[in-house]
């Protein structure tokens, strides 16, 4: 069967069903590696993940092309369970010193959970994870402890195959592929249908059953790829002008560099959002006596000027990062030379630019 064929009926069953495994014929055919049908199968993963809530994008969309840290890994493998909000809402030591401080939870999660990649007893890691150590993390994960670190690339594989979460010829066409986020991608869509140990139940049943399934719209272009509706428009602060002013703004924002992303946060005791991140340092530095909330509510508080006009301490807007009712999506404070200080959901508090095609 045509592979461009069973890749659409795949992808019909998915939006029909909500998750079912790929069809074995759609990543064995030709064990030299179709790059360009492997790319269609990852997009397609990531796809349905999104849509139900276990993946998001960083600073390049889904960016399947790219490579992940150990660090990374782990909160993406903490979303895929459905442990996110436990971890943002907790806090989770871990003996390891390398860890950024924007996933030092994440990791510490897993590592109370006896899920233990490392490669010391006190260092995680800071090189690229590989397919190996990423397969054992999915499948310590799902209850599984029968592939560590320290076995063989057949071992893990063979151990893979034996709880269901790859095929023969998936280890095959896997074995061929270069290892990249798109892999990471499509094992853990894999690991959806797969039986988490000690029940009968896969773990996409059984977060459906605890209620950590989402409804999400299938993501767009803008979600996938990264790019932007409209350039970043800048919106001045009513006292920015003042150097002074600016000043204290940028003061106050630098220290939180590295502190970790959490979704409606306001304060660098539980992490920031991208307004929660720019009310608090405008409170902070005595511009604004209350939080406006949203991206939204933080531009009604500002006076708009061109992009040509921005200056240090200015306000940055971006539309159209994510799919979203309100005007804006995503917000920074500009530091000037091009550059901007904002809570990215992949990153944490970070500094980046301010004309990049995506912030999210």
């Amino acid at each position: 069967m045509n592979s461009k064929r069973i890749l659409s009926l795949v992808l019909c069953l998915l939006l029909s069903f909500s998750c079912v495994a790929f069809a074995d014929e759609a990543v064995s055919g030709d064990q030299t590696g179709d790059k360009a049908d492997i790319t269609d199968l990852y997009e397609t993963a990531a796809d349905v993940l999104y849509m139900h809530g276990l993946f998001k994008g960083g600073s390049n969309g889904f960016d399947l092309t790219g490579d992940s840290t150990k660090a990374q890994a782990a909160i993406m493998v903490v979303r895929l369970i459905g442990a996110e909000d436990e971890v943002l809402n907790g806090s989770f030591s871990h003996p390891f010193k390398d860890v950024p401080v924007w996933a030092s939870d994440y990791v510490g999660y897993l590592y109370q959970k006896g899920i233990d990649i490392a490669e010391s007893d006190t260092a995680l890691g800071t090189k690229n994870i590989d397919l190996d150590e990423f397969l054992v993390l999915i499948m310590q994960s799902l209850g599984y402890d029968g592939a560590t670190v320290s076995s063989s690339a057949d071992e893990v594989f063979d151990y893979a195959i034996q709880i269901g979460l790859l095929t023969e010829s998936e280890r095959a066409q896997l074995k061929v592929t270069e290892f990249d986020r798109g892999t990471m991608v499509y094992v853990a869509h894999k690991a959806l249908n797969t039986r988490v140990a000690g029940t009968k139940a896969t773990l996409f049943e059984q977060l459906k059953a605890n209620g950590y399934i989402k409804s999400l719209p299938a993501p767009d272009n803008t979600i996938k790829y990264g790019k932007q509706d409209e350039t970043a428009t800048a919106v001045q602060k009513a006292a920015a002008a003042d150097n002074s002013i600016s000043n204290t703004i940028i003061s106050k924002a630098k220290p939180n560099l590295g502190i970790r992303y959490r979704s409606g946060g306001k304060s660098p005791k539980t992490g920031f959002d991208c307004s929660g991140f720019v009310g608090y340092v405008m409170m902070q530095s005595g511009v604004w006596s209350s939080h406006p909330g949203s991206c939204d509510g933080v531009a009604s508080k500002c006076t708009k000027v061109s992009m040509s006009s921005a200056q240090p301490g200015d306000i940055v807007f971006f539309k159209g990062t994510y799919r979203t009712s309100h005007t804006y999506s995503h917000v920074g404070i500009y530091l000037g030379n091009g550059q901007m200080i904002h809570a990215s959901s992949s990153n944490g508090i970070s500094i980046d630019k301010k004309d990049r095609k995506s912030v999210v």
